[in-house]
C-alpha cells in the first residue's frame, strides 16, 4: 500500500513537471523530498493521502558552529584581477583575518586633520564592524559557506578607515565614531576619489553607518553627505549601498507595539543620513531563518518578529520627498529575549553568523551580529557579482536587474499582511516604505529561465522625450492557470541641485499599455506639448488600455530608481495577437538644455508560476525601440 501511494504520489509530481528529489519509505513513514510550484502545491494539498506538509529544516546558529577551525573549510583562491572591487568605508578591516586576506586589494586610513585617533600607517580595525561588513562583502552568506565548508571570494575588498575606536565611560561600551572636528564629507571625497582613481575595477561602495540624530522625516531637505553621495555616484559612475540605519527600541515600546512603531508616521523610525540618498540603494533589515534560542532549558526565548519579517530594529522609509526607502531588504538578524529577562536580548538564535576581529584572541574565525549594517553588504556582495557577470552594463542597468529580481515576502506581520501589490498606493505605502521592493534574488537577476523573462535596455532620451518598446506575450502565459506577474523596473541618473525645489534637474517615468497597436500610441503621444503644469501625460483614450501598475506612476516617479508590478490570479484580459506597449517618458524640471541625453535602463520582467516555456516563446516575437521625440 506504502509503495503504491509513494509511486502514485510521485508520478502526480512529475506529471505537473515538479521533480522529486529524495524519498524515504520505513516501517512508520513515506516521505518525499520534492520541488514544486504553488499551483502543484495547491492542488497536493487536497490529497487524502498526503498526511503533512513542511519546508526542508534550516539549522539554527550554534556555538560550536563559530569555533570550527580553519582546518575543515577549503578557502579558494584569490579573485581574478579584474574582479569587482567593493569599497568598504568604515572601521577599517583586520585584513590579515584568514577568510579574509586573499580577497583584499588595499587598505588606507582617511586622517584629514591632525589626529591621533586614526593614523596615516594603521588603517587596522579596532572595533570590529568594518571586518564583519568585509566578510558579508565578499562572501554574501556566511553560515551557508560554513556549511557548504568553502570559501571561496569573488571579488575583492578595499578599506577606507574614517572611523575609530571609542568607549562609553559609563557603561563601557565600545562603539565605532568617527573625529567630529572632521567633514565626514571630506573624508567621503578623499576615499571615493582615491580608490576609483587606482583601481578601474571599484564599481561600488559600502557604507554601513549614519547620523542617527539626522532622520529623513517631514520637509526636510536632502543632507549634505546623501547629496555628495548622488554627485559621486553621478560623476564618477558607481554604486553606493547604504544601511538604512537602526532604531532605539527602547523609545518604540518593543516588543508589544511590535511592527505598529515601524507604521507610524514618526521621525524616530525614519531612515538616517545619508540612507536618503537618491542615488544609493538604501537597504533595510528582515529576520531570517535560524529558529528559536534557548536561554536554558527552562526558559524559551522567542521575539515576534518571524522569519523575512521586518527586524524589530529596521528604520522605515519614505525617503527624500516621498522617494521609495529603502529599496531593498536582506537578512540583518532579530531581537530575541526571554519574557522573564525582557532587558537581555542577546540570544543568538536572533543574529548572523561574521567574520570575527579577534579571531586571534579567542580562537574563533566566527562571531554573531545584527543590524542594518549587515543587510548591506549582502545587497553590494550581489551588485559586484552582477558587474563581474555583465562588466559592460551600466551603474542603470545592474541595479534595475537587481531591483527587478526583488519580491516582498509573502510572509508578513498584521496589518501589512493583507496588503497587497494590487492595492491602492495608499495601501502600499506602508509595505513600500518598510520592504522597498522585497529581497533580492541574485539567481533571477543574472538570466531568465525557463518560465521567467527579463528583457532589458539601456539608452539615451533627450528632454521632454519619449521611447516606446514593445513586445509580444504568448497565449500560454494569458490563458494557462497560475499565478502570472508583469513587473517594469526603470532606473536613470539626473542632474541634481540641492538648492532647487526640484532635487533632480527632469523626472522620469514609464507606462504600459495592453490591447492596442503600436501605431495607436504612437498618435496618442505625438502631439503632446510638454508643460510644468501637465500632471498626468496619457491621454483619456489611452488611458482605457493603460495596464494599472503598482505602485501607481505619482508614487514610483518621486525617485529614480521605479518599479511598477502588475500580478494576475486569473487569465488577464490581454490579446495575445496585439503588443504590449512600454512607453518612457522623460520631462523636464529645472534642466532645458536641448543637448542633454539621459542615461537610463528598463527592465521587463514576464513570470508564470506554472512550467511553461515563456522564454522562447517571447524572444522570438521581440521588437525594436520606436522614437516618438
Amino acid at each position: 500500500m506504502v509503495r503504491r501511494i509513494n509511486q502514485d504520489s510521485k508520478k502526480f509530481i512529475e506529471n505537473k513537471d515538479g521533480k522529486v528529489t529524495d524519498e524515504l519509505k520505513t516501517e512508520n513513514l513515506c516521505l518525499l523530498r520534492v520541488k514544486i510550484n504553488k499551483s502543484i502545491f495547491d492542488e497536493i494539498i487536497k490529497l487524502r493521502e498526503i498526511s503533512r506538509i513542511d519546508r526542508p529544516p534550516k539549522p539554527y546558529i550554534t556555538y560550536q558552529m563559530l569555533s570550527i577551525p580553519l582546518g575543515q573549510f577549503e578557502v579558494g583562491v584569490s579573485p581574478p584581477k579584474n574582479a569587482t572591487a567593493i569599497a568598504i568605508l568604515d572601521s577599517g578591516i583586520l585584513s590579515n583575518h584568514p577568510l579574509l586576506e586573499k580577497a583584499v586589494g588595499d587598505e588606507i586610513a582617511v586622517p584629514l586633520l591632525s589626529t591621533d585617533r586614526i593614523q596615516g600607517d594603521k588603517p587596522q580595525d579596532d572595533v570590529g564592524h568594518g571586518t564583519k561588513v568585509a566578510g558579508i562583502a565578499i562572501y554574501g552568506d556566511i553560515k551557508g559557506c560554513i556549511e557548504d565548508k568553502t570559501f571561496q571570494p569573488e571579488v575583492w575588498i578595499l578599506s577606507a578607515k574614517v572611523m575609530f575606536k571609542e568607549e562609553d565611560r559609563g557603561t563601557g561600551e565600545i562603539f565605532a565614531t568617527y573625529d567630529e572636528s572632521e567633514l565626514l564629507e571630506h573624508q567621503l571625497e578623499k576615499a571615493v576619489k582615491y580608490f576609483t582613481g587606482k583601481y578601474s575595477n571599484c564599481k561600488v561602495f559600502n557604507i554601513s553607518f549614519g547620523d542617527p540624530y539626522k532622520k529623513m522625516f517631514g520637509g526636510k531637505r536632502q543632507f549634505a553627505l546623501a547629496t555628495l553621495i548622488d554627485e559621486f555616484a553621478k560623476e564618477l559612475d558607481i554604486v553606493f549601498v547604504i544601511s538604512a540605519g537602526n532604531l532605539d527600541l527602547r523609545s518604540t515600546g518593543f516588543p508589544e507595539s511590535y511592527p505598529a512603531y515601524l507604521i507610524r508616521e514618526k521621525e524616530g523610525v525614519k531612515i538616517i543620513d545619508p540612507a536618503s540618498s537618491a542615488y544609493a540603494i538604501t537597504v533595510g533589515s528582515i529576520s531570517q531563518e535560524f529558529g528559536p534560542s534557548y536561554r536554558d532549558k527552562a526558559k524559551i526565548s522567542f521575539s515576534p518578529a518571524k522569519t523575512n519579517y521586518p527586524s524589530p530594529f529596521t528604520c522605515v522609509g519614505p525617503g527624500y520627498r516621498g522617494m521609495v526607502k529603502p529599496e531593498l531588504v536582506e537578512e540583518g538578524g532579530n531581537i530575541i529575549f526571554s519574557p522573564s529577562e525582557p532587558q537581555k536580548m542577546e540570544d543568538i538564535g536572533g543574529k548572523l553568523i561574521v567574520l570575527s576581529h579577534r579571531w586571534s584572541e579567542d580562537g574563533k574565525l566566527f562571531t554573531v551580529v545584527h543590524g542594518t549594517s549587515f543587510s548591506a553588504p549582502k545587497v553590494a556582495h550581489y551588485i559586484a557579482r552582477l558587474f563581474n557577470q555583465f562588466p559592460e552594463y551600466s551603474p542603470n542597468l545592474i541595479k534595475a536587474l537587481l531591483i527587478a529580481s526583488a519580491e516582498i515576502p509573502p510572509d508578513r506581520p498584521s496589518p501589512i499582511n493583507e496588503i497587497t501589490f494590487n492595492d491602492s498606493d495608499t495601501d502600499l505605502k506602508d509595505i513600500l516604505k518598510i520592504y522597498g521592493y522585497g529581497k533580492p534574488n541574485f539567481a533571477v537577476a543574472k538570466s531568465s529561465d525557463f518560465n521567467q523573462v527579463l528583457l532589458q535596455a539601456e539608452n539615451k532620451i533627450k528632454v521632454d522625450g519619449i521611447h516606446l518598446y514593445y513586445l509580444y506575450l504568448p497565449g500560454k502565459f494569458i490563458n494557462t492557470s497560475g499565478k502570472r506577474e508583469i513587473s517594469v523596473v526603470l532606473v536613470y541618473n539626473p542632474p541634481i541641485k540641492r538648492n532647487r525645489i526640484d532635487y533632480m534637474g527632469l523626472s522620469m517615468e514609464f507606462h504600459l499599455f495592453k490591447n492596442a497597436e503600436i501605431e495607436e500610441v504612437v498618435r496618442g503621444f505625438k502631439t503632446i506639448q510638454f508643460s510644468d503644469e501637465m500632471d498626468d501625460i496619457v491621454s483619456k483614450k489611452l488611458k482605457l488600455k493603460e495596464i494599472d501598475l503598482h505602485p501607481g506612476v505619482e508614487l514610483r516617479k518621486k525617485g529614480i530608481h521605479q518599479k511598477g508590478v502588475r500580478i494576475y490570479s486569473k487569465s488577464p484580459d490581454i490579446d495575445p495577437d496585439k503588443p504590449l506597449v512600454l512607453a518612457v517618458i522623460s520631462r523636464s524640471k529645472w534642466l532645458k538644455s536641448k543637448e542633454y541625453l539621459q542615461d537610463y535602463a528598463v527592465v521587463v520582467r514576464i513570470r508564470h508560476e506554472a512550467m511553461i516555456n515563456l522564454y522562447s516563446r517571447i524572444k522570438e516575437r521581440i521588437r525594436p525601440r520606436v522614437r516618438i521625440k
